[in-house]
């Protein structure tokens, strides 16, 4: 699609918008989709992706609704097999704009969508597919070829009342330390005795109060977290709503965290400093965006070597050799610029 064919703002008055990625990679395209939503100003937006995920970003882009992508009313947009169901094509006929993020085109769904009645239908990369360019810059060249301009200015979630109220284990005295110990690939992981270390150390040292975050992912660490939580009078805050862990991370002063979802929160929680462990990923394309974000890399010399995201190492040696003493450092350097 070319600019002359995205629609004038004055003849938009609803858009869809599909994006079913991750935690993280949502939270990338957040500059993005923020343009978007000033390109439109009037236009009602409603979101296709994973409910919770989304969530988070309704009330920064002023979304009238999220739907699910799960859903089983959504399968014949991809498939060819049979005429769309009258009931869908009414679900889908009020929008004149529809944006599809994903890692590959989707000739089918953008050929349905536009059966649907949709008038003009644009497919967006989720990320670059070779190169080193950032995830956000990479989304701003595609979205102004659409004539769509991005500021170059970090996301930020509004968070919610409601979201604070979730969050009421966060309370008493702080500054308080968030620390995120797992990821969704054991290779992006830093060894959990590190983590320990540090924690216990900046704990001490500059009189934080410890918050360890934990989701589906560490289910199998829980009962050695919950034993250090209980030991060192720790905060352990497990399988809660993201949006709580959002108002959770809003109240803290420092996070320390891997290459996962939860790093990409923090940092649009805009806690004032965040130190980024990375290792087989590439940080410049996939590390979150702002003043307060610090990252650190293990000296593996053949780290990055994931391509762009398939990560083949067997040993995360990169995340091994990162010594404690240099998280350390880079922690103090942060906490000392607050």
């Amino acid at each position: 699609m070319s600019p002359s064919e995205l629609p004038p703002p004055e003849s938009v008055e609803k858009i869809l918008i599909w994006h079913q990625g991750a935690l993280g990679d949502l939270l990338l395209a957040g500059p993005a989709l923020l343009a978007i939503r000033r390109h439109y100003p009037r236009a009602g937006i409603i979101a296709v992706g994973h409910p919770e995920r989304w969530g988070l970003l309704a009330p920064a882009l002023s979304l009238e609704a999220v739907w699910d992508s799960a859903g089983a009313r959504w399968s014949p947009l991809f498939t060819l097999d049979s005429p769309l169901p009258a009931q869908l094509k009414e679900r889908l006929a009020a929008f004149q704009l529809a944006l599809v993020f994903s890692p590959r085109p989707h000739p089918i769904l953008s050929a349905r969508l536009a059966q649907a009645g949709i008038p003009a239908v644009a497919w967006l990369p989720s990320w670059p597919g070779s190169g080193q360019e950032p995830v956000g810059s990479f989304l701003a060249g595609h979205l102004a070829r659409l004539g769509i301009s991005v500021p170059p200015e970090p996301f930020r979630l509004v968070i919610a009342d409601e979201w604070q109220e979730q969050a009421l284990q966060v309370s008493g005295p702080g500054p308080f330390l968030a620390v995120a110990p797992g990821s969704g690939h054991p290779c992006k992981n830093w060894p959990l005795p590190h983590y320990y270390e540090v924690a216990r150390e900046l704990a001490w040292q500059h009189k934080l109060r410890v918050i360890w975050l934990a989701g589906p992912a560490e289910e199998p660490i829980l009962p050695y977290l919950r034993g250090m939580a209980v030991a060192q009078d720790h905060l352990l805050l497990a399988g809660l709503p993201l949006t709580a862990v959002a108002a959770a991370l809003a109240r803290c002063r420092l996070y320390l965290g891997g290459d996962t979802g939860l790093t990409h929160l923090a940092a649009a929680a805009s806690v004032p400093g965040v130190l980024a462990l990375f290792g087989p990923t590439d940080p410049l394309v996939w590390a979150p965006r702002g003043d307060g974000v610090r990252v650190l890399r293990g000296p593996c010399p053949q780290a990055p070597c994931a391509a762009p995201r398939e990560i083949t190492c067997p040993e995360p040696e990169c995340m091994q050799e990162l010594a404690p003493a240099s998280v350390l450092e880079a922690a103090a350097e942060l906490l000392a610029r607050g």
